[in-house]
C-alpha cells in the first residue's frame, strides 16, 4: 500500500513531538534515506547526563550524544549487550526533573556506546521529553548550521 501511494507522492510521515503517524501529499521526492537507518525519528545532538539501571541491578552514569522520541545513544565505559533491557534516567538539565525510561532495550552496542530503544514512557515523562525534543527543534531551526 505504501507504494503504491509514493508513486502519487502521498507520503507517511511521523509526528517528532507526539509520535502520531499521518499521510501527506509531498510535491518533491524526500530524500534518500538509508537503508541501514530505520529510525522513524531524527535524532537530535545532545549532551545530558544519563542513569541506567540493568536487569543486575548495577546502576550506571553516561551520558546521552543525542535523542530522539523513540531512543537516543549513551556514550558510556561499560556496554551492554544488545538485547539487554534497563531502565533509563535521562537529566535534560540540573534544574528540570529527570525524565525516566521505564523500559528501553540496547539495540546496538559498540565499544564507547550503545543505542537504545525506548519501549515504555509514562506519560507525564513522555510530555516532558516531548518538551525537550520541541526545544531541540526549535533551537536547531534558528541555528541550521549547529547541528548539520
Amino acid at each position: 500500500m505504501e507504494r503504491f501511494l509514493n508513486r502519487f507522492r502521498i507520503f507517511s510521515f511521523r509526528c517528532q513531538l507526539c509520535t502520531a503517524r499521518f499521510r501527506a501529499y509531498r510535491n518533491q521526492l524526500p530524500g534518500q534515506t538509508s537503508a541501514v537507518d530505520r529510525r522513524e525519528y531524527k535524532r537530535l545532538p545532545v549532551s545530558f547526563r544519563a542513569n541506567l539501571l540493568s536487569e543486575n541491578s548495577v546502576r550506571i552514569d553516561n551520558r546521552v550524544t543525542d535523542i530522539s522520541m523513540g531512543g537516543c545513544t549513551l556514550e558510556t565505559r561499560t556496554a551492554l549487550p544488545e538485547g539487554t533491557f534497563i531502565e533509563l534516567v535521562i537529566k535534560p538539565a540540573s534544574d528540570e526533573e529527570p525524565i525516566k525510561i521505564e523500559t528501553a532495550m540496547v539495540c546496538s552496542s559498540r565499544p564507547e556506546s550503545m543505542g537504545i530503544r525506548f519501549l515504555e514512557i509514562v506519560a507525564t515523562d513522555k510530555n516532558r521529553l516531548s518538551q525537550v525534543i520541541l526545544s531541540l527543534l526549535v533551537g536547531q531551526t534558528f541555528h541550521p548550521n549547529l547541528f548539520a
